[in-house]
């Protein structure tokens, strides 16, 4: 292979005997250079005349990657030749001089933290605005500065959220580094979210069997641990219902502690009806316990003492169910 590189490099400094092989384009290697992108071109290597469309064309070849932050790359005649050939290149139609070998170094640019932030933040808010939670959010943890390549063309942020949701505490956004269209790293972004749920509190204590509303409830806004809150939301919610228990001040309500109004109360004297095939026994008994429409209840029969259960279907009505 060497001596296949040195002999196609005496043809091309020959330039050819009739003149039919005669170089068309000639390419100097510079001594030193700088390249801006992911890669290096022909073009950052050598002078390319004349910079027709061919010469355009072999200029944009790709050579190779670029080096990294802080490394330098050496390129020497016979290195640039053999990838001229990997190409398909005619090497009788190119002519390499200029230096013996050139020194490549990489420009790098840096990426201010708050330009990460910026665009992982926006990313972010995009996705709450369709989850359409009450969320707030802040980035948890310093961000470093990045070094990267500016490109040739451009260099841009593009971030998107990692999974299909954001989690319950907290949500990834990764940045991802395009240069010239490529990716080239992705940057991890971490938010602490705290989410807000509209709950219904109690405005003072309130005791068991009050009747629940605006006098004694109102609508705040509070950060919720959880995903989910089990909490009521709106004051209509508990339209027509009382306090299943004491209730403390500022208490957030849950459906346990609403009930339905009692219509039977504790010593109330009622009347139970008891049906046992065509025949149909009515007798007065004693509440043992307050119980609302549809509720179980146990009562003691006022002449025999017997204990009774049945279900409330009335003010004042109780049906034994056999």
């Amino acid at each position: 292979m060497k001596l296949l590189t040195l002999f196609v490099l005496g043809l091309l400094g020959a330039g050819g005997g009739d003149g039919k092989d005669k170089p068309q384009h000639e390419l100097r290697l510079k001594a030193n250079t700088t390249v801006r992108g992911l890669e290096v071109q022909v073009g950052e290597l050598c002078d390319v005349t004349p910079l027709d469309a061919e010469g355009l064309a072999i200029a944009q070849l790709r050579f190779g990657p670029a080096p990294a932050q802080g490394n330098v790359r050496v390129v020497g005649r016979a290195e640039l030749v053999q990838s001229l050939a990997a190409t398909g290149r005619d090497l009788a139609k190119v002519k390499v001089d200029g230096a013996a070998e050139s020194v490549v170094q990489s420009v790098w640019t840096e990426i201010a933290p708050q330009e990460l932030l910026d665009s992982a933040t926006a990313a972010l808010q995009a996705v709450l605005a369709v989850e359409g939670d009450d969320v707030e959010i802040e980035a948890s943890g310093p961000l470093r500065r990045v070094q990267a390549p500016p490109g040739r063309v451009s260099q841009e942020l593009v971030a998107q959220l990692r999974g299909e949701r954001t989690g319950p505490l907290g949500a990834v956004v990764d940045v991802d580094v395009r240069v010239d269209g490529q990716s080239w790293r992705k940057i991890p972004v971490q938010f602490r979210l705290v989410r807000y749920h509209q709950v219904l509190k109690t405005t003072a204590a309130v005791r068991a069997g009050a009747p629940l509303g605006p006098e004694n409830l109102e609508v705040a806004r509070e950060a919720v641990a959880q995903g989910r809150s089990p909490f009521l939301t709106r004051i209509d919610e508990v339209a027509g219902l009382v306090a299943a228990r004491q209730l403390s001040a500022n208490q957030r309500l849950t459906l346990g502690d609403t009930a339905l109004p009692a219509l039977v109360r504790r010593g109330d004297l009622v009347t139970v009806v008891l049906t046992v095939g065509r025949v149909k026994v009515t007798a007065r008994a004693l509440a043992n316990e307050d119980a609302p429409l549809g509720g179980r209840i146990t009562l003691t029969n006022a002449q025999s003492r017997a204990q009774i259960v049945g279900v409330v279907t009335a003010p004042g009505l109780v049906v034994v169910q056999q």
